[in-house]
């Protein structure tokens, strides 16, 4: 039986329009929704009734210009409809350096996410390549008549603002010519008067756009075609942006009374208003204050002020915007562009991508980016603890290099890809090898014992050497070849003034030199080794922590690549910078959740697994499957389960996986005798088989892609959905969205 499915809307507005889709779900056969190469998300409500739901998506992906329409990934997340979704935490993604000096706006481009768009002070209009290691390289530029103060995408179009001496205002609507070689081009379509003083713009959907004054109104700006060319702006007031957050019914005025001078002063400063961005659901604004840190604030579609939200100590915001999953902050004083994901409370619960194993934005696996490999298993190797040093023998590698039966007899293989490294010195002083670890600095002699313990004789990578032969032997040479090893470097610690009889590393410079050595001493002692069944992939950058422009870690990957090797970085989802490793070259990057240590008061149980997952794919990451310590209790299993259920949801089961495994869990879950443990064992072995599974080839039908997809979940109520649609390339055409049992 089919539901009613309510309250239907979208972050990123269909070329038709806002009110064409209200339209469009009472009517759903009369015409389809057209999105154009740009991800966005529908969100609704679903009928009350017990038992199963199931979400049916059906439509088509058509082609731009002569390739052919390449699939995407389709997600769904709901929770309970007595709830709504709040956004709970701001995570600061990309980070990438602004291309010139006076930039004033920036935003999404509305037919490519390969773009963004930019004005600069001196009049100029900017076309910015997106991808995030091009650091917002400037492909074209073109002149506007003035400065524009706010850019936003109205359909097809861009609209610009120019904030004026007096009381009025000027929109400027710019066409973009896509068929244009080698980039979009710009053309101005009009000059627009309105007769208020706005100071910001927020997208809306294709015929109309959001305005704002300095005082917090709020002003909706319709766009009426009363010539070809040309466009006629009727403003509405709508309502405008409180100073005070409301527990109660919402209203359309300020009818807060304050008891005192200050407090009122509080109230309409807080309601002021500096930049604002739309995302469907709420509105984003900023007053520019010298306060530190910047405060962006979150506000209902009435303009009632819902929550505040502390940026980063080192962003200070000029201009916001909103981009599918992200707020764009442009920040002037650090010359830096950066990209915020909000986390809210819905919960991932399925993928409707049938015809793709894999969301296109992870970093594939086997790839010659990770140096062929699949899964990079972590081993390590130096202190472990205060008293003693871990070595790998082949008894400990066995499990992981093969899969095993319960017997313990090799199977198949297993693993591809090995990692070791050590966090504290194998001398047993408590000095650490990562500049986000606490104790002092290591020393050269800190290093040089590192690498004897990596090489040393029946252990490590010996170990590896004879456990490859042992499986080789059994199973015959794999078609993926020799192992794939990466060595850890540490971090050279600025703290570190005696590195190397009075050597300090306190100079960049120094700390480069230091890491040049090192890799430098690695490949010699791999080349007298004389491994037959291992292959040296790479080397891997000690601390988890980016840094903004720290010369190291951009030095790395280049030095990496004059050995011919693979540069590895295994970021935090709280690190200060997520997204530096990949914006400085890293090669084979995985994002770590952290869901098996940490639970964030008040969020859903797999919050930290749904925000990494939607970072690591929006900027081309790999994953980490982090095994809990308690691993073999019935919580510790459950923590392991939700990764491997989630990277199915999500789309990265058979994308490049790092996996972090304390010292030996994985061979623990194999030799135990509790049924359920190593039960898990198996299924990390056949997650593994993901990665190496053929694509199946994607059917055409006059170069159309058709798409009909259902998911399901259970509740007793109404449940709030939402769709992440992301991925495809091409105009995506929706043309049924409906709700069943």
């Amino acid at each position: 039986m089919k539901y009613e499915i309510n309250l239907i809307d979208c972050d990123i507005a269909p070329l038709q329009g806002r009110q064409a889709f209200k339209r469009w779900r009472l009517e759903p056969d009369q015409d389809e929704m057209i999105w154009e190469s740009a991800p966005f998300s529908l969100w609704g409500e679903a009928d009350a009734f017990a038992g199963q739901h199931v979400i049916r998506v059906q439509g088509s992906i058509r082609p731009q210009a002569e390739s052919a329409a390449i699939p995407g990934w389709i997600e769904l997340e709901t929770m309970a409809g007595d709830q709504e979704p709040a956004i709970e935490d701001l995570f600061l993604g990309g980070t990438r350096p602004l291309p010139c000096l006076n930039l004033t706006c920036i935003c999404r481009h509305p037919l490519s996410p390969d773009y963004l768009v930019a004005a600069a002070a001196d009049g100029r209009l900017l076309l910015l390549d997106a991808h995030l290691s091009a650091n917002l390289k400037i492909l074209t530029q073109q002149p506007l008549p003035a400065a524009l103060s706010a850019l936003v995408c109205c359909g097809k179009m861009l609209l610009g603002l120019e904030k004026t001496a007096s009381s009025e205002s000027k929109l400027y609507p710019i066409r973009i010519n896509n068929t244009s070689a080698p980039y979009p081009a710009f053309r101005l379509c009009a000059t627009i008067r309105l007769p208020i003083a706005l100071t910001a713009l927020a997208e809306n959907d294709s015929t109309s756009a959001w305005g704002a004054t300095d005082k917090g109104e709020l002003f909706l700006l319709k766009l009426n075609p009363v010539a070809s060319r040309f466009f006629s702006i009727d403003a509405h007031k709508s309502g405008c942006l409180k100073g005070r957050t409301r527990q109660g019914s919402l209203t359309t005025v300020v009818t807060e009374v304050c008891q005192t001078d200050k407090t009122a002063r509080f109230f309409r400063r807080a309601g002021r208003c500096s930049g604002l961005a739309y995302d469907g659901r709420h509105f984003w604004s900023f007053w520019h204050t010298d306060q530190k840190p910047s405060i962006l604030r979150l506000h209902d579609k009435d303009g009632t002020l819902l929550r505040l939200y502390s940026c980063h100590a080192q962003v200070a915001v000029s201009s916001i915007n909103y981009c599918h999953h992200h707020l764009l902050v442009l920040d002037r004083e650090h010359q830096q562009l950066h990209l915020y994901y909000p986390g809210d409370t819905m919960e991932a619960v399925a993928g409707l991508a049938p015809l793709n194993d894999r969301h296109p934005g992870y970093l594939a696996a086997g790839g010659p980016e990770v140096a062929g490999m699949h899964e990079l298993c972590l081993l390590y190797v130096g202190a472990e603890g205060q008293n003693a040093i871990h070595r790998y023998d082949p008894d400990k590698l066995l499990p992981l290099l093969a899969y095993l039966s319960p017997e313990g007899v090799i199977k198949d293989y297993f693993m591809d890809g090995f990692l070791l490294l050590a966090q504290y010195s194998p001398l047993l002083n408590g000095r650490s090898f990562g500049t986000d670890l606490t104790g002092p600095p290591s020393q050269k002699e800190d290093w040089l014992a590192l690498f004897d313990e990596y090489f040393y004789p029946r252990a490590n990578l010996c170990a590896m050497e004879a456990s490859a032969a042992a499986v080789v032997k059994k199973l015959g040479a794999s078609g993926s070849g020799a192992v794939n090893m990466v060595l850890c470097i540490p971090t050279a610690d600025p703290r570190c003034t005696d590195w190397d009889a009075g050597y300090s590393l306190a100079e960049e410079s120094h700390r480069i030199e230091a890491t040049r050595w090192a890799m430098q001493e690695l490949v010699e002692r791999w080349r007298r080794a004389g491994f037959h069944h291992l292959k040296l992939a790479g080397f891997y950058y000690m601390t988890e922590q980016g840094s903004y422009n720290d010369g190291v870690l951009h030095a790395f990957p280049r030095l990496c690549k004059a050995h011919g090797l693979r540069s590895f970085a295994i970021p935090g989802i709280t690190s200060s910078w997520i997204t530096e490793f990949s914006r400085a070259g890293f090669d084979g990057v995985a994002l770590q959740p952290s869901h098996a240590f940490w639970q964030p008061a008040l969020r859903p149980r797999r919050y930290l697994l749904k925000c990494a997952g939607h970072i690591a794919r929006h900027y081309g990451m790999g994953m980490e499957v982090e095994l809990p310590y308690d691993v073999g209790e019935p919580a510790g299993r459950q923590r392991l389960r939700d990764y491997l259920e989630m990277a199915v949801i999500q789309g990265w089961a058979g994308a490049f996986t790092a996996y972090f495994q304390s010292y030996n869990l994985i061979k623990s879950l194999a030799e135990s005798t509790v049924p359920e443990c190593r039960r898990l064992y198996d299924d990390l072995f056949y997650f593994s088989r993901l990665s190496r599974r053929q694509t199946v080839p994607v059917c055409f039908s006059n170069r159309v892609l058709k798409v009909d997809c259902r998911a399901s979940w259970n509740g007793n109520e109404a449940a709030k959905f939402r769709l992440n649609i992301e991925g495809h390339q091409g105009v995506f055409h929706l043309r049924r969205l409906e709700s069943s049992d």
